[in-house]
């Protein structure tokens, strides 16, 4: 059984228990069907339209919280078409919009009467979202702000190196704040390491966690120092990125870990430190991540501030666009059970990024 927040757990495949909200001794039923979430509340019995037990619900299936073997899928919402709305079907044609590159569609939604574009996500965007989302690519792949500066005007596109890094700034924060609330399906072996880079010209420690079995990058917390740093937070976020405690936690030997593991995993967890390089249980899958981090932090040049969305963005791009050859041409999301809808695999997560945080606003 899987709680969440206290108000949900499943307990069968299509079968969750919500807790009442007025008591707190009452639950409900809420039953996966072929027609959709039915609950057997009043409320929904009814009215037949969606209570707020069904709302709960379907947070946390949005969320991938809940257990399940089937794929989750972020979908390519241009194959949708729906009102980015209210999701209706009923939408008509209403004219096109232009922009510098070219022509964007508008729609109207003949049920809550709204007018919107296809170009979800890239709305009042000067370039298209070709241009974006291959600049959010080449830089999380190693190429500077003015190497992609340089690519484009090969191409006859002028672009600014100063824009290209507001583009990354916007959809880093924008994705990361999707992404995040996504479960992902995981092992229970959990790495951790730390690494240091530059931040606003000195240097600072990035601790991270990783599973063990996709290659999955958990968490991260940026730190002053390294022997004095408390990895609490980490492993906290770790614990909520994946929805359980792992079974086999780790490390190298810094003390802070070990510490930490008791105070938030606890006793169930079997912490490992610091087994030699030609040991099975080696921390070899970490050090891969950090010598990923290390290379693209010379290409960053230092990062600006501490709250930086540039290592929630590469950390977006190591799970969702990268292809491991350990994991044989597999993203860890793919490994991890979910799947990016479309060739484009930056733009699908920016348009449900922006449903998501319009439905969330």
């Amino acid at each position: 059984m899987m709680e969440v927040s206290g108000y949900v757990s499943q307990f069968e495949q299509n079968k969750f228990k919500v807790r009442s909200q007025t008591n707190p001794d009452k639950f409900y039923i809420v039953q996966r069907t072929g027609n959709g979430l039915i609950c057997e509340c009043k409320d929904h019995e009814v009215r037949k339209a969606d209570c707020k037990h069904i709302k709960i619900v379907l947070e946390v299936i949005r969320k991938n919280k809940c257990y399940q073997n089937n794929t989750f899928r972020i979908m390519e919402r241009a194959k949708l078409k729906l009102c980015k709305y209210c999701d209706s079907g009923r939408i008509t044609k209403k004219g096109i919009r232009k922009n510098k590159d070219g022509k964007i569609q508008i729609f109207k939604c003949l049920d809550c009467k709204k007018r919107f574009s296809e170009n979800i996500g890239f709305e009042k965007m000067r370039y298209n979202d070709n241009i974006i989302t291959g600049a959010l690519q080449m830089y999380y792949s190693g190429m500077s702000v003015r190497d992609i500066e340089s690519h484009y005007e090969m191409l006859g596109i002028k672009v600014n190196h100063s824009s290209i890094y507001d583009w990354i700034c916007k959809y880093s924060t924008l994705t990361s704040q999707y992404l995040n609330q996504i479960v992902p399906r995981v092992g229970n072996w959990i790495r951790a390491d730390e690494v240091w880079i530059k931040v606003a010209g000195k240097q600072k420690y990035l601790f991270a966690s990783m599973d063990d079995d996709t290659r999955y990058w958990l968490a991260s917390d940026l730190a002053d120092t390294k022997f004095q740093h408390n990895a609490d937070k980490l492993l906290q976020l770790t614990k909520n990125a994946i929805g359980k405690t792992p079974k086999q936690f780790i490390t190298d030997g810094l003390p802070a870990y070990k510490k930490s593991s008791r105070r938030v995993f606890g006793k169930k967890t079997t912490h490992t430190r610091h087994i030699h390089i030609q040991d099975d249980m080696n921390n070899n899958k970490m050090e891969r991540l950090n010598g990923e981090i290390r290379d693209r932090e010379k290409v960053f040049r230092g990062l600006k501030k501490d709250d930086t969305p540039i290592l929630e963005g590469l950390k977006a791009y190591y799970n969702y666009t990268k292809k491991h050859g350990a994991l044989k041409g597999k993203t860890p999301s793919e490994s991890a059970m979910i799947e990016v809808d479309g060739k484009n695999k930056w733009k699908t997560i920016i348009q449900n990024a922006s449903l998501y945080k319009q439905n969330h606003a």
